[in-house]
């Protein structure tokens, strides 16, 4: 059986291990128990991992604030990297504001201290899952 994050299997996510929940109707939480195959060469998280982690928390909570059914697809993002992870990452995303089918998120990856690893502000685009994947 096909793992879901609200409602959608994403193929990637599962692959990598993310676990994740709803905290409140517009906010998500995943969590990610890093490997040897998420780390850069310095023995931290890579970077690709962090930018996953809030792109996907911030794309949830907009479907949460909606309560939509299909995908949340990437507008724009901005991301500010300020540590390298270790261990066990915690991204929180939530949505600042939204309308119909465009939402403004933010999300922030801590570490298990609690120590803030990036820190990213989104846009996000709604869309129904019968888009044509040809």
């Amino acid at each position: 059986m096909e793992k879901q994050y609200f409602g959608v299997h994403v193929p990637f996510i599962a692959h990598l291990g993310v676990e994740a929940k709803e905290i409140a109707q517009g906010e998500v939480e995943a969590e990610l128990v890093l490997q040897a195959h998420h780390l850069n060469p310095m023995g931290v998280s890579h970077g690709g991992i962090l930018m996953t982690l809030l792109d996907f928390t911030m794309a949830m909570s907009a479907k949460s604030k909606a309560q939509h059914p299909g995908a949340g697809l990437t507008i724009d993002m901005s991301i500010a990297f300020m540590k390298g992870g270790k261990s066990k990452l915690i991204a929180r995303g939530k949505v600042l504001r939204g309308g119909r089918s465009i939402h403004f998120c933010e999300a922030t990856v801590t570490d298990i201290t609690g120590e803030i690893v990036a820190k990213a502000m989104g846009t996000f685009k709604l869309v129904d899952l019968s888009i044509d994947k040809t």
